[in-house]
This record gives C-alpha cells, structure tokens and sequence, in this order.
C-alpha cells in the first residue's frame, strides 16, 4: 500500500489528477473496510487525494477533504500532514480572494515548520509565501520567498517545488533582466519534463517564447511557440481540458507574425486564439452552470424529503396543510428564480459571444488595412533599389564586353529585376484600387489586331512547353472601340501565365474573344489540375494561396487574380471562373465597351511587351543546357545531379553552377521530375529540388522517391524559399538529406552536394561487400529502418553529453563495438564517428539557420565539441562556409546585429 501511496505522489507531482484520485480512491476504499482509514497512513491517504482534488480544481470538495485531514492530524500530532494541509488550504483561500484567511494558513503552517523542525516542508511554504505576496503583498518580499524555495528545495529533492520556484522568478523578475529571466525558464522546462508536467512545461515554453519577442528574435520565439503548443496538446491528453496556454500561445504568435509582416498569419493565430479562449470560457461557464445546478438539485431533493417528514408529522393536524403549501410555494419560487438565473446568465454568454465577434470582425478589418499599407510602403521603398539593378546591368550589357557565360548571367538578373518591378507595380496599383485613385486610361483601339497581336505572343511558350495553344479571335476588322489597352492586356496576360503554369506537357490552352452587342468577352480554358471547391470562392481575394490537403504548393504572390479583379470591376465588367478537379478551369471576363467609327478617330500604335520580360514562366535567355538523361549519362562518367525547379531562369543558373563538376538533367516540376527517374538507364546520383512548384510540388516529390524501393537512398536536397522551422521539419520528417534555403551560396550549394556524393559512394561500396559476403536483400528493411530511427532519436537526444561514445553507445544499444561499426556501415555507409559529426553538424547548422542567439562557443557545446577550433573547421569542411559566416548572413540576427 505504502507503494501505491507513492505512485499518487508521484502523479501528483506529473499533475496527472485523475490517476491520483483512483489510486487514492481505491485505498481509501480498502482502509475503510479494514476500519483503518483514521490511521496515520489513512490520514496521508486523505492528504494525498484533497491534493488531487485541489489540482484538479474541485475546490469545494478539497476544502471539505482538507478540514477533516487537519482535524485528524490535529488530534493525532501528525504535525507534518498538518502543516502541509494548511498550505494547501491557503492555495485554495489565495484562489477565491480570501487574503485573509490564506495569510492564517500560512502562519500556521510556518508555526508547525518552526516548533516541529519541518525542514523539508520549508521549501513549499516559500513557494505558498512567495505567491501570496505577489498577489497581496510586496513584490520584493515575494522574490526573496521564490529565491529561497528555490535555495532550500535541492536539499531535499523536491523537483516540484525547485520547478515552481524557476517558475516564480520569472515572473516576479523585472521584464529587462532578459538573461536571468531565461535562465530560470531553461531550468523550469528541464525540470519539468523529468516530472512529465507537461502543463509546466507549456507554461515555461511560453515564457522563453515571450522573451525572445522582446528580444526581438521573432523566429526562435515562433520556435518556442510550436514547443509550447505541443506541450500544451500532450497536457490536454492527459487530461488536463482547461490547460490555457495554447491560447495565449497562439495571440503570442499572431503579434509575432504581424511583426515579421506575414500578415496573414497573424489574423489566422489570432483569431485561433481567441477561439480557444472562447472554448475554455464556454467549458468553465458549462461546468459550473452544470455544478451549479447539481448542487440546486440535491438540496431541492433534499428539502422534499424533509416536507415529506413533515407532512407525515401533521397527518391530522390542519396546521400541517399550511406550512406543506407554504413550502411548496417556497420550492415553487426556488425553480422560478433558478430558472430565471440561468436565463439570463445565457443571455450574457450571448451577448458577450456577439461583442466578441464584433471586436474580432474589426480587428481584421484593421489587420488587413494594415497589410495593405504595409506592402505599398515596402513596394514604394523597393524602387530605388531595382532602379540600381536595372539601370547598372542593362549599360553592362550594352558594352558587349564579357563572356557569354557572363552576358547569360546579366541578362537572368535583368530579367529577374524586370519581373520583380511589376510585382511591386502590381501591389503599388492594388493599394490605389484600394483608395479609388486609380483612372481609366481609354483610347480608340482596333479590337481585333489588338487581342491577335497580345495573345500570339504566347506560341512559342506554348511551343516550348509543349502545350497544344489555340486562339480564335471573333470580331471583325473594322471594328474599333475605346479600351484601357493596358489594364485589357494586363488582364489577359494574367490569365494566361496561370494557364500556362498550370497546365501539364500536352494538355491544352483555349482563348476565345467575342462581343456580344456593346459588350466585349473574352474566355480562358485550359486541361491544368483544376481549382478545389472549396478554394473557388477566394481565387480573386488579395494575396489568397490555395492550401487544400493533397494539392501542390505552387507558390506566387496570391496578387495576378486580385488585380484581375479589380480591374474589371474598375471597368463595370464581371469575371468568373468555374473548374472542377482533375479536368481544368475556365475563366470568363466582359465589360461594356463604347464603339467608335474609324474613319474619324485618330490611333495610337500597339506597344506589344514581351512575355519573356514579364512573367516567370517565361523561357529562359539561353539555351537548354540538359538533354536526354539515358544519352547524356552515358557518354559523360561525371555524376549526374536532377534538377527540379519550375523558374526557368533559375534553373539555367543552377544548370551554369553545377554544369563545370556534373551532368545536369532538368525538370520544372515533381511529376516530370518522376517521368524521368523511371526513364533513366541508370539511377541519378543526386535529386536537387524546389518546394513551390505546379503539378506535382516538392513535398509529394520527396514522399513518392523516399517510398520506392529504386530511389530510397538517392539523396535529396531541397532548395526552397520556404524558411519556416515547420516547412523544414515537414521535409525532414520525409526524409529529406538536406535543406538550403533560397537566396543560397554558390559554393555552399556545391560543398553540400560534394560531401552527399561522397557519403552516397561510401554507402554504396558497403552495401556491395555485405551483398558480397552474404544474400542480395533491400537495402534498407523496416526493422532496419526503426532500428536506425531510434539510434537516431537517442544521439539526438544526447548530443552534449558524454554518453555519446563507441563504447557507450554498443552498451546502450546492446552489441559489441564491432557489431554496431558494421550496422551503421551498412545502413548509412558510415562509421559511427562520421555519423555522430553529421548529426552533429547538421543540429548546429539548423540552430544557426533559425537565428539562435548564441556564441559559437556555447553553440559547439550544445552540440558536443570541447574544441571550438575543430568545431568550425569540421563545420566549414562539411558545408563549405564557417559558423560565423551563418550568424552575418542569418535574417534575424543580421538585423539585430544592425539595430
């Protein structure tokens, strides 16, 4: 029994409450039956479970549990289970606001503690003072209560009240001494989860994430923030409902996101907090209200039975029928009046449902106003510096002075430049849609040449692409009227470059113009994926991404559409669309246009951009620079690299990279990307690969070539824009082997895929000597796999300690050193040294990529090197730049290092 006894304590400290009042139930039960529940041990019996009932906020029911407990330990001299229950009843007078009577426990218990020698009860009386003070008291006799719990509880091993403690200091801290603050949340969430509180453990996650925000550090606060999320969830599964944190929590991150400019991340977290929030509230008002209400319906029951009594008692006499009546006109207006409470306790839920809404309607009304303004600002401060690019890259060009590797080179930064000046113009001329200050430029334009001279600059794209283009123009010659040519072909251009993004090799791409009376249409179809149900009501809102489970991410501004729009709003036009999934879409547009006669109106000649300066769909400025991949790897021994990106011009760049040390093969997206894997004679040595891409993206990539038996151990590198701890989590969790992110090093690109060739080829020499000295089997089972996982989890785990030695680790693992040399060769081609500096490594390149703020010192001993010196030469060797160069070139830190 004294066993079980302890296993409550020990939920209780893990804050797992309904484990603890089972357990102390069902001794409870056992004592009684035995006539032992007045024993000492009955009485910490009743201590332990009016401690669960505290913590699981039945207030009422410990109260009435910790009196009888005081009472009997009172009699029998049991002066530590009396102190320790006078500190719990002072938690609960502390809860409700009875100041007074919680200072009375407090004393009491310090008088146990002092008359008795009570030392190791010391420690959460400190705690109990501390909090009383801070509520009630003086804020610096309250620290110096917190400082001494958190003195006196490692004396006696008490993790619960030394976490507590940690806890405490932070808050009672001054909000500048950051560092110390930091400290104390390191060590409370360290305690806490060797308690497996997980509660403490979101509490204290929160915490380091609210002082990384006011440090400014918004990614690792954004880090902290997914901890405290998790933390929070496992709390709420093991059964603590009313964990509050997680809303907080996501408040927290939606100031952080609107800090950082996402601002539709901002609204989304916000308003999912304050969802939260709103459930927690209308559970805590139903839990009472059901209390409330049981309570009610016990005592109505009682009086019953007691009228009943009485009715018996005045049988004959007629004073009885009197007070019988009076007392069910009593009960009557009991009913009456808890009815009418509970009416209109819900009427102020509903009206206090409805202001919230309201004040959440105008929080995004102000959040998108503000990301509105936002990005026509950043627009407006973005001009001068392409202006710089512009202008300086097209005079070199001008000069015919350099190689054709180098004119290539200039004219992709042109052309970048170009597309990046109409996506400021296009958030520029949004902004002025927005405030009404945008005109309508018309003049007299002949209809038919102008719509043939537009949409045939599409068929050599269409060609290039192999996509079948038709466009059937049905006006007549003559035919004039007044247009904005360029808000029509703005509108047109947009359509089209969606259509051509979207759609595969050998599908189809229709464009049909017509009028109909005073009123001009025009239609685009096309044979592409198609538009979820659930994402066509949204396709022409500003800044809107499709983000249906299951579909590719194919990245853009969420801007083409809206301007689209807007435009032919401006016109008194309409635009629709209409797709279904798998088949394609249509997009239809009209407006009214006014007629004007030929002879008489004096025109303006077309001015006719070209597409290749205009969207990123267009070809690239050079030639191809890959071929067939079964010719090409062949006739060239050098290893051949599959590149993935559906940029054409950043996929030339990549190509000029790489084209010195490998072949190259290209795809622009993930399905071609298959197509030729499954074609190629000969496996490619390495996968480089986008994220954002039409089709098929590079997540569901990732998925298809890491589940197939051929292309399992290819390695993959993801070469992505995508920034977010999330976004990179998600690939490593695939599978991924390595993750750069866009803008990227040249050299650090090629340093990277060097040492995953290399590894690669180390790997593959293993695995033929084991096919060698015994039978041809997959190259990596599932019980391997799991195997490897859980290796994989323990280094982790371990990186800084000292556990992480061949002998150690043949130990932990159970096989001699020579057996675990020989497995880590065979699944990973590595020696278990090599595999400890890659992960090794590769934790500390992700601390730095996520702008942790720490030396490089403290980074190379949270990754276990004693040397620092050898830490950032190994680093350099494996990815081609030193650790000091990822803390100036990191966004986050780079600007805090600035301010």
């Amino acid at each position: 029994m004294e066993q079980e006894l302890a296993r409550a304590g020990s939920c209780l400290v893990s804050f797992k409450n309904d484990s603890a009042i089972v357990i102390t139930g069902n001794l409870l039960g056992v004592l009684k039956a035995r006539g032992q529940s007045g024993t000492p041990f009955g009485i910490r019996v009743q201590l332990a479970e009016a401690e669960a009932f505290e913590q699981d906020q039945r207030s009422s029911l410990a109260m009435q549990k910790l009196l009888l407990v005081k009472q009997r330990s009172q009699g029998k001299h049991l002066w530590n289970i009396h102190a320790r229950a006078c500190l719990v009843m002072a938690l609960l007078y502390e809860k409700v606001g009875r100041k007074e009577s919680s200072r009375e426990q407090l004393e009491l218990a310090k008088a146990d503690i002092d008359r008795y020698k009570l030392d190791a009860q010391y420690p959460y009386f400190a705690i109990r003072r501390s909090s009383w003070e801070r509520i009630y008291g003086d804020k610096k006799t309250a620290l110096f209560f917190a400082r001494e719990a958190l003195r006196t509880a490692p004396t006696y091993h008490l993790l619960l009240e030394e976490a507590i403690s940690h806890m405490l200091l932070n808050r009672l801290l001054p909000a500048s001494a950051l560092n110390e603050r930091m400290q104390h949340c390191i060590a409370g969430v360290g305690l806490y989860r060797q308690l497996g509180d997980y509660v403490g453990c979101s509490s204290m996650f929160y915490a380091i994430s609210q002082i990384y925000y006011q440090r400014k550090n918004f990614r690792q606060a954004l880090a902290y923030s997914d901890s405290t999320i998790v933390a929070a969830n496992q709390a709420i599964a093991d059964g603590n409902e009313k964990e509050k944190t997680i809303g907080y929590t996501y408040r927290l991150r939606g100031k952080i996101y609107e800090q950082l400019g996402l601002l539709d991340s901002a609204l989304v977290n916000v308003e999912k907090g304050y969802s939260v929030e709103l459930a927690l509230l209308e559970k805590g008002v139903s839990d009472k209200v059901i209390e409330i209400d049981a309570r009610y319906q016990n005592k109505y029951k009682q009086k019953l039975i007691e009228e009943q009594e009485l009715a018996l008692r005045l049988k004959n006499n007629q004073l009885g029928f009197s007070v019988i009546i009076g007392l069910l006109i009593l009960a009557l207006a009991v009913g009456l009046y808890a009815g009418f409470r509970r009416q209109r306790k819900a009427r102020q839920k509903l009206v206090a449902q409805n202001i919230l809404i309201q004040n959440q309607a105008t929080q995004l009304e102000n959040l998108d106003a503000a990301k509105s303004r936002f990005f026509a600002n950043v627009s407006h401060e973005l001009r001068t510096p392409l202006t710089l690019i512009v202008g300086p890259v097209n005079t070199l060009l001008k000069g015919n002075q350099f190689s054709e590797k180098q004119t290539l080179l200039l004219k992709t930064v042109s052309r970048s430049a170009r597309q990046l000046e109409l996506t400021v113009k296009d958030i520029l001329d949004l902004r002025k849609l927005e405030v009404g200050k945008m005109p309508l430029n018309k003049e007299p334009t002949a209809l038919e040449s102008f719509f043939r001279l537009h949409l045939d600059q599409f068929q050599s794209l269409a060609q290039w692409k192999q996509i079948h283009y038709s466009s059937d123009v049905q006006l007549a010659p003559e035919l004039m009227a007044d247009l904005d040519r360029e808000k029509c072909r703005q509108v047109l251009y947009n359509l089209l470059s969606n259509a051509f993004k979207f759609t595969p090799a050998i599908g189809k791409i229709e464009v049909t113009v017509k009028r109909h009376g005073n009123r001009l249409s025009f239609q685009v179809a096309d044979t592409g994926p198609g538009i979820h149900p659930d994402d066509l009501p949204h396709v022409f809102d500003r800044f809107f991404q499709a983000s249906q489970n299951g579909r590719s991410s194919a990245g853009g501004t969420g801007i083409g559409l809206a301007i689209c729009y807007e435009y032919t709003q401006l016109m008194n036009g309409d635009i629709r669309v209409e797709s279904k999934p798998g088949e394609g879409s249509v997009f239809y547009v009209s407006w009214p246009i006014t007629l004007t006669e030929k002879e008489n109106t004096p025109l303006t000649p077309l001015h006719i951009p070209e597409v290749v300066e205009l969207y990123d769909i267009a070809m690239p400025v050079g030639q191809p620079m890959s071929g067939n991949a079964s010719a090409e790897a062949t006739s060239n021994p050098r290893p051949t690299i599959l590149v993935v990106e559906d940029n054409a011009g950043l996929r030339e760049y990549i190509c000029l990279i790489l084209s010195d040390n490998y072949q190259v093969i290209t795809a622009e997206n993930g399905a071609v990307a298959l197509q030729k894997t499954a074609s190629a004679h000969t496996p490619f040595d390495l996968i480089l690969s986008d994220l954002m891409m039409p089709v098929m993206d590079g997540y569901q990539l990732l998925e298809t070539l890491k589940s197939g038996d051929a292309t399992r151990h290819t390695p993959v590198i993801m070469l992505t824009a995508r920034a977010e701890p999330a976004d990179r989590l998600h690939a490593l969790r695939i599978g991924v082997d390595d993750y750069l992110t866009k803008p990227f090093d040249e050299d650090e690109l090629l340093v990277r895929i060097a040492n995953l060739l290399k590894n690669q080829s180390v790997r593959r020499q293993e695995v033929l000597v084991d096919n060698k000295e015994g039978d041809a089997r997959p190259l990596l089972s599932e019980t391997d796999q799991e195997w490897l996982e859980a290796f994989e989890r323990y280094v982790r785990v371990n990186l800084a300690s000292d556990l992480l030695t061949v002998p150690a680790l043949s130990e932990t693992f159970a096989m001699s050193e020579s057996t675990l040399l020989r497995q880590l060769k065979r699944l990973t081609g590595l020696s278990p040294v090599q595999y400890l500096q890659e992960i090794r490594l590769n934790h500390a390149r992700s601390l730095l990529e996520n702008g942790t703020d720490v030396s490089i010192n403290m980074l190379a001993s949270q990754v276990g090197y004693k040397d620092v010196r050898s830490f950032s030469r190994s680093f350099k060797n494996r990815f081609g730049k030193s650790p000091g160069d990822f803390l100036y070139t990191t966004p986050n830190l780079q600007s805090k290092n600035t301010k």
